[in-house]
């Protein structure tokens, strides 16, 4: 289960390590950042959380994940394979693994560019995958900095999966991109369309907790991002109205929630929280209010202020005094 003590420095995205980026610009940029913004379409501080986040797959994953904005590339294949070729991506992994991000800002166009070391982990299914359900909604709503971000953390999902898997076996070797890849049109700024359920579900609050979070798992799995839904307190559904939701991310929490142990239920007045007894800190626990018609609602916006998930995907309490009438079911 998730370590209960408050975060230690370095667990979390690692903010404030972005590094710095030469001046010079020859003709095909040389990526020897971990976030290199030409196009300068992020602000100081989306530039440390992605170096941040880039520097842990590194460290974590030993993959050397890097991005490139551009203002614009005719040929964005070409010009992806060619800053990898000359940045050397990869060069920073023992084993040869290399991903190299491009956005092309005035072509509204993204390309993951994937070393011949990671080509079996990264497929381009995979990858077309996180570009158009992933990294497009968010580029769509103008939120360029969170999509890389959130597409980070999916990369590093992929990874732990395969390193678990044994599908990652570190060999030295020299990085090559062998075209592998995919690019995606990524429509940026014409207004995110919220996904919406594929599938009629009843997404109605139950009167158990458990209930509940079943339903709203059902909700995820039928990819309904609605803001509004009855599952959430009044509060959450207020926090959602501005928060982008992709079908990627949808999907990873119906993926994460189907592999962990059963569910439990520990209510104390009105307030309960649900967790998985024996889960290895993949499985966050739900926090849930029960309302004057006595059903149970999630309460994602207490979720969000208490719990963060470290860089090896595990959740911890990051904040105990937010925690407030929950702190019951965290007490050792």
């Amino acid at each position: 289960m998730g370590d209960w003590k408050p975060l230690r420095r370095g667990c979390v995205v690692i903010a404030g390590l972005g590094l710095l980026i030469g001046a010079c610009a020859p003709r095909e940029p040389s990526v020897t950042a971990l976030v290199e913004d030409r196009a300068q379409l992020l602000t100081a501080t989306e530039r440390a959380s992605i170096s941040g986040w880039h520097a842990a797959l590194l460290a974590q994953y030993d993959i050397d994940y890097r991005v490139l904005t551009v203002d614009s590339a005719d040929d964005l294949s070409a010009f992806a394979a060619r800053s990898f070729e000359a940045a050397q991506v990869g060069q920073r992994s023992s084993a040869g693994r290399g991903l190299l991000l491009v956005v092309d800002a005035a072509g509204a166009r993204v390309r993951l560019e994937v070393s011949r070391e990671l080509e079996a982990v990264f497929v381009d299914s995979f990858v077309a995958f996180v570009e158009r359900e992933q990294m497009a909604p968010f580029f769509a709503a103008g939120r360029i900095g969170d999509g890389i971000v959130a597409t980070s953390e999916l990369i590093a999902g992929r990874a732990d999966a395969a390193i678990a898997g044994g599908e990652l076996v570190g060999r030295a070797v020299e990085a090559s991109s062998a075209g592998a890849g995919a690019e995606t049109r990524t429509h940026a700024n014409d207004g995110y369309v919220r996904p919406q359920a594929t599938t009629a579900v009843d997404t109605r609050a139950r009167l158990a907790p458990l209930d509940t979070v079943a339903a709203y798992v059902a909700a995820m799995a039928a990819h309904d991002a609605s803001a509004d839904l009855d599952l959430y307190t009044a509060e959450t559904r207020q926090m959602l109205t501005g928060h982008v939701v992709t079908r990627a991310q949808m999907d990873n929490l119906v993926r994460t929630y189907r592999d962990c142990p059963a569910p439990r239920a520990r209510i104390e007045g009105d307030v309960a929280v649900v967790d998985h007894p024996g889960e290895s800190g993949s499985c966050a626990p739900w926090l849930l209010q029960r309302g004057a018609d006595g059903r149970w609602r999630l309460d994602l916006v207490t979720m969000q202020r208490a719990l963060r998930f470290d860089t090896f995907n595990r959740w911890q309490v990051a904040v105990p005094e937010a925690l407030g009438d929950y702190a019951f079911a965290f007490e050792r």
